[in-house]
């Protein structure tokens, strides 16, 4: 038979605290009565009973937590904190460091006190926010597969960025299970090889519907990525700690699309500047190099001695010379235009007006780069030189 085991009251008290403060439903709560017993003391603290018909619990507002205003006898209050357990006393006692009136929204209380806190760690210093990269491989996104937002943000993609591949990793936007959902595919999308940058967010919606983009385990995924996160939650007018944390937040999904590809038209129209800026420098060293050379030959005649068959003869080296720089220059010259061809022929429009087409998936919005990627029967929407049409894999 085990030998009984006997605990100091010292032991036990703080086996018990120590067993409460590890509860993780214990260390993160809001709880919600009337204010009894109210004690304010000189040091700032507040001590004070939190009751309702079947039962009270015994309350501590340190100096220095919100809301200490709103303590008053009688008072209806939620308050937020942890349980813990006082050994000296013996006594289960909430230590809040959150109050507000029982009127006012608990969400919204719990948005401003988790904001307090990541501001006070420095989760939302701009100096840390990197910048988005300018040509993107691989976007990487974070929201609902059955939602308008994956295929409003393929479809900007499509339109101005065909170049890029995107790669969805599905989560709950909505929801209990949303926020470890939302962080673990933040994590896995990390883990992608390739990733240059990830768009995170969902369509509009209340307080509630947008709650998963506020809660501290995103937040956390999202200052621990590696890869810069564009937050796109909600509308313009709807700001969530997500939005705080992220690189980039833009005010909707469409727009982030936008903000993390360039437009490959304006990207064309560069390439055809830089290509007539090459030529016309490139005619410029030959026009001063012929300078040049036209200069040189007028000090060398006038240094000739005055011998018609020597003159004859630099007169004939002289052309021979002259020749062999025009042929340098004509070969200039149509290097530069080979060059001048080679840039036109980069411009992806050439390439579709050429005959050639972007392929992509009618229902994942994914580029179809191989036969293996398509099975008959797929609807495919296909990208040609002067427009978009659908059409089925037979």
């Amino acid at each position: 038979m085990a030998p009984v085991q006997t605990f100091s009251v010292a032991e036990l008290a703080e086996y018990l605290k120590v067993g409460l403060e590890r509860d993780p439903g214990l260390r993160d709560l809001w709880v919600s009565g009337e204010v009894s017993n109210l004690v304010k003391a000189v040091s700032g603290h507040a001590y004070f009973t939190l009751k309702d018909a079947a039962a009270a619990l015994r309350c501590v507002l340190f100096k220095g937590g919100r809301g200490a205003q709103h303590l008053q006898h009688g008072a209806q209050i939620n308050i937020h904190g942890r349980v813990s357990l006082y050994t000296q006393r013996g006594d289960l006692q909430i230590y809040a460091d959150v109050v507000v009136p029982a009127g006012q929204g608990v969400l919204q209380a719990e948005f401003e006190r988790l904001q307090a806190k990541l501001e006070a760690e420095g989760l939302f210093d701009v100096s840390r926010k990197r910048p988005l990269p300018a040509f993107p491989c691989r976007i990487g996104i974070v929201t609902s597969e059955t939602g308008a937002v994956f295929h409003d943000i393929v479809r900007v993609l499509t339109h101005r960025y065909p170049l890029a591949e995107v790669v969805l990793c599905p989560a709950q936007v909505q929801g209990d299970e949303a926020p470890a959902q939302v962080a673990e595919a933040i994590r896995a999308l990390n883990q992608t090889e390739g990733i240059d940058v990830i768009i995170a967010g969902r369509g509009g919606g209340s307080l509630e519907d947008l709650w998963a983009f506020n809660t501290e385990l995103v937040a956390r995924a999202i200052h621990a990525s590696r890869v810069p996160v564009v937050s796109a939650v909600g509308h313009e007018a709807d700001v969530t700690i997500a939005d705080l944390v992220a690189d980039l937040r833009a005010p909707t999904p469409s727009a982030a699309a936008m903000a993390v590809s360039p437009d490959v038209r304006e990207l064309s129209n560069e390439v055809f500047a830089l290509a007539t800026r090459a030529v016309a420098v490139l005619d410029g060293m030959v026009l001063m190099g012929r300078r040049d050379v036209t200069g040189l030959v007028h000090r060398m005649r006038g240094r000739l001695p005055d011998n018609a068959t020597a003159r004859l003869g630099v007169d004939d080296l002289l052309e021979r010379g002259q020749r062999a720089l025009l042929r340098g220059l004509r070969r200039q010259k149509e290097q530069t235009e080979a060059l001048t061809l080679t840039l036109a022929a980069l411009d992806p429009r050439a390439v579709l007006a050429r005959g050639y087409a972007i392929l992509i998936r009618a229902d994942t919005g994914t580029t179809v780069s191989s036969t293996s990627a398509v099975t008959a029967g797929d609807r495919i929407r296909a990208t040609v030189r002067d427009g978009t049409f659908e059409a089925e894999v037979r």
